[in-house]
């Protein structure tokens, strides 16, 4: 009886002492007692998350619907999916990892680039959807800009703070980046590229297509380059830690929807037959050994 009560009084002073510990532990709980599956999605990340509207679309829309009634039948009972905005800036409540870590949302979808080390109290979930880095210009650019070459002199757009940044810096020493940043970063760089104020932008294909296609622009337009990924890059949903069972159980319903097909299905339901899925096919083929 004295060494139970010994165990009771250390759980106690274990969870005063670590709390966001104790409480990381209790996310399919939490679901459980409340019926509403917080998740986190940034709108200026199409195909993944954007309004249309006044209502949300993309990739993570229709994977968290269906995570949702997955769960549903796991725990036994009616969910309600909360759609919560997140954004890059760490500085703020919204940030994608910090609304993580502060149990703001139960995970974040989007294109959320699998990294060697995680921030502190987020992990990465098993990947779901792979693309890789391309350029994107005005369709006469192609003449100047030759992705297999130096690019000596190219005025190349990149995100800052990005991996594509350090890959362009790394790759095409010779060219001259422009760094963009904040939420309207991407949308700024591609009108850039699309206006010839710089020569081509480079970031994950499937990102560029689709603010190409969120700007309401046509295929002719614009130009992605080369026919294949520069880089291969995977994309995972953002995870508290400290918590094996929320992890398992995404992870598990991850890896029985990662399919190419599952996503050619809802880029299709969201956009008909487009060049989203022209450059999500061949980064797949590509890139899939990862």
């Amino acid at each position: 009886m004295k060494q139970k009560s010994k165990t009771i009084i250390f759980i106690i002073i274990f969870s005063l002492i670590n709390p966001a510990v104790a409480r990381a532990q209790a996310v399919l709980q939490e679901i459980q007692q409340t019926g509403v599956l917080k998740v986190g999605i940034r709108k200026d990340a199409a195909p993944f998350g954007y309004v249309s509207g006044v209502e949300w679309e993309g990739i993570c829309i229709d994977l968290m619907n269906e995570f949702k009634e997955n769960l549903e039948q796991k725990l036994n009972r009616k969910i309600s999916l909360e759609t919560l905005e997140t954004i890059l800036d760490e500085d703020t409540e919204k940030g994608r990892y910090r609304s993580v870590a502060n149990k703001r949302v139960h995970l974040e979808c989007g294109p959320n680039t699998i990294r060697k080390n995680s921030p502190a109290g987020v992990i990465y979930s098993e990947r779901f959807f792979i693309t890789g880095t391309y350029l994107t210009m005005k369709p006469d650019r192609r003449l100047i800009v030759n992705p297999d070459g130096f690019m000596e002199g190219a005025v190349i757009g990149v995100l800052n703070d990005s991996i594509t940044q350090q890959f362009i810096n790394s790759r095409y020493q010779l060219a001259e980046p422009k760094a963009d940043q904040g939420a309207s970063g991407r949308e700024t760089a591609v009108k850039d590229a699309l206006a010839g104020n710089i020569d081509a932008f480079a970031s994950d294909g499937i990102l560029l297509v689709g603010e190409a296609l969120r700007q309401g622009l046509k295929q002719e337009q614009y130009s992605i380059e080369p026919n294949r990924p520069l880089t291969c890059v995977s994309y995972g949903m953002i995870l508290p830690t400290n918590d094996s069972e929320w992890q398992k159980t995404v992870n598990d319903y991850i890896l029985a929807q990662r399919t190419i097909n599952k996503i050619t299905d809802i880029l299709t339901r969201l956009a008909g037959t487009t060049p989203l899925i022209g450059v999500t096919i061949p980064a797949a083929d590509e890139c899939s050994g990862l």
